[in-house]
């Protein structure tokens, strides 16, 4: 809400009885009973700044600038910055939080909302709609945001864990946060420009659990949130002694070190092992953690590390693998045998009949050409109707040059033109007469600027592509601001590669962990566009590249007014 800069249009300092309504208004928003010990509102002076109309946004200050709390409509509905939680122990204790787990938070700082898949299933409050909850990560208690619950624990009832969680109403990092004097500016442990991190041991078992990994497929690959995590496996014995069921992780391990790039490293532990090493494991077969000497696939990684295999690193009890050593001899060795994932490739492969499906093929844009009956002449008389690439049309141009001896015998690097030529390459006289002679190189050119556009993009091999008239238009990938001045990334122009609207909607949910959306480009348009919550342009068009097989050479990026492309 606060992402683009504000004007302010005026001041006035607080008397001790409007201090004393903030307070009440302030617990009576976080649905607090009763009072709570104040510090830092009890003796800082409060002041209350107007945002310049058409705003009605109120927000309370201290003497420093450093915003408190805001009120968002000027009704009364006051609502606690992270400022004041961080200052206000007591209030900070009783404020309803919704926890996420910590990859989740780059996403939320950069104007993302939080998505259900993403929050850990935990709350010690029930979720009601409407509700003002602080934001914190798993392993971190000071809140990095506050919004608006959109869910209740009905809708998790019936709807299941996904769509959207909360509407966020102020992050850090946002023009609001950054209203107070720099040198003074109090930064929590944990927290940066791009991720909060955890700072408690707390998270000692989240990070690596699986279930951290429906943080909307933070991984390459889709989720698989049906399997359970490492620390909570099941307690039922397992026909599989210790030593097999050693074996058998050791071989899903191996497995997913074949079918892994080196280039998808860095990668968080946990989603190694929920994303490569669990549907690489046997066909039928089952790992159970607990029942392997390892206990925690934590320390099975550990031991992979000092082997060699992968190198790994670990800050604050969360696991990065930086590097696949694929040509390491116990990989080398491990003979391939018939996964989970082999099954699920094949079932789908069955189930599309050998139909197309984006992202088997790298698509190519193929640009094509009709003749006119002005540069039909040059072209050996060949079919109005019948389509040319560019080579072929310059190999015409240069075998209609060489029949009618066109090159210039002392100038070879340029071309004479006779009345056919000049006709084919001229609309209409230009201002300074017909050239003699041109450039053997804007021959190709000019010759191509009279000619019809066409294109046709082809999805797969042998794929009888449709020639459509025109030139490709790209894929279109803006980030802009929204009327509620939060960045949005629309993509537009997929359709063409075979791309679903609502496929990619629904993916970039899990991707992201924010809000995605198919949407019509305008009334009369047919095409859908995708609206992704979000500064992500540059992000999609390497996940369009990942998933898709899309080379970035099909895609355009623009950034709208107020927003620059992300580092």
């Amino acid at each position: 809400m606060f992402a683009k800069a504000f004007n302010l249009s005026g001041n006035t300092r607080l008397k001790g009885k409007d201090v004393k309504k903030l307070r009440a208004d302030l617990l009576r928003a976080c649905a607090i009973d009763g009072d709570v010990a104040w510090s830092y509102l009890e003796k800082a002076p409060i002041a209350r700044v107007k945002l310049a109309a058409p705003s009605r946004t109120l927000l309370y200050t201290d003497a420093d600038m450093n915003v408190v709390a805001f009120d968002i409509h000027g009704k009364g509905d006051v609502v606690p910055t992270t400022f004041l939680l961080w200052h206000e122990p007591e209030l900070r204790s009783r404020v309803p939080v919704l926890t996420v787990h910590a990859p989740v938070s780059h996403y939320l700082l950069r104007g993302a909302d939080p998505m259900l898949p993403g929050v850990v299933r935990r709350f010690e409050t029930p979720l009601e709609k409407g509700q003002l909850r602080a934001v914190c990560i798993s392993g971190n208690p000071m809140p990095f945001a506050v919004g608006s619950m959109v869910v209740d624990m009905d809708h998790l009832a019936s709807q299941g864990w996904k769509g959207k969680a909360m509407e966020l109403y102020h992050v850090y990092g946002d023009e609001l946060s950054k209203m107070g004097p720099s040198h003074k500016r109090f930064v929590p442990d944990g927290f940066s420009d791009s991720i909060i991190e955890p700072t408690s041991e707390d998270n000692e078992e989240q990070p690596t659990s699986v279930d951290a990994i429906e943080v909307q497929g933070l991984g390459d690959d889709e989720a698989k949130p049906a399997h359970v995590d490492e620390g909570s496996d099941n307690d039922d014995e397992t026909s599989l002694s210790v030593p097999e069921m050693d074996s058998l992780l050791e071989r899903s391990f191996y497995q997913a070190m074949k079918k892994i790039k080196p280039s998808d490293a860095p990668m968080l532990g946990n989603q190694f092992y929920g994303n490569h090493v669990l549907p690489q494991r046997p066909l039928g077969s089952t790992i159970h953690l607990k029942g392997t000497s390892y206990k925690k696939f934590s320390v099975f990684l550990k031991a992979m590390a000092h082997h060699g295999s992968i190198e790994l690193k670990e800050h604050d009890g969360v696991q990065t693998i930086t590097l696949f050593r694929k040509t390491h001899p116990d990989v080398a060795r491990h003979t391939l045998h018939r996964s989970e994932q082999d099954a699920i490739d094949q079932a789908a492969e069955e189930a599309t009949g050998g139909a197309f499906v984006p992202g088997q093929y790298v698509p190519e844009v193929l640009q094509l050409y009709r003749l006119t009956q002005q540069t039909q002449l040059v072209c050996d008389n060949a079919s109005l109707k019948e389509t040319f690439s560019a080579s072929e049309l310059r190999n015409k141009l240069n075998a209609y040059i060489s029949a009618h001896g066109l090159v210039d015998p002392r100038e070879p690097q340029f071309v004479k033109l006779n009345p056919d030529l000049t006709d084919a390459l001229y609309k209409k006289k230009p201002d300074a007469g017909y050239p003699v002679k041109l450039p053997r190189k804007d021959i190709l050119t000019l010759f191509l600027d009279r000619l019809r556009a066409y294109h046709a993009v082809v999805l797969y091999p042998d794929h009888d592509a449709k020639e459509v008239v025109g030139d490709f238009k790209p894929v279109h990938i803006k980030t802009e601001l929204s009327k509620r001045q939060k960045p949005v990334t629309i993509v537009s122009n997929f359709a063409q590669f075979g791309i679903d609207a609502e496929t990619l909607a629904h993916d970039a949910q899990k991707k992201w962990a924010c809000s995605a959306s198919a949407l019509l480009a305008s009334e009369k348009a047919k095409e859908l566009d995708v609206h992704i919550q979000g500064n992500l342009a540059t992000d999609v068009v390497t996940y369009l590249g990942k998933v898709y097989k899309l080379p970035a050479k099909y895609c355009v990026t623009e950034f709208g007014k107020g927003i620059k492309a992300k580092r």
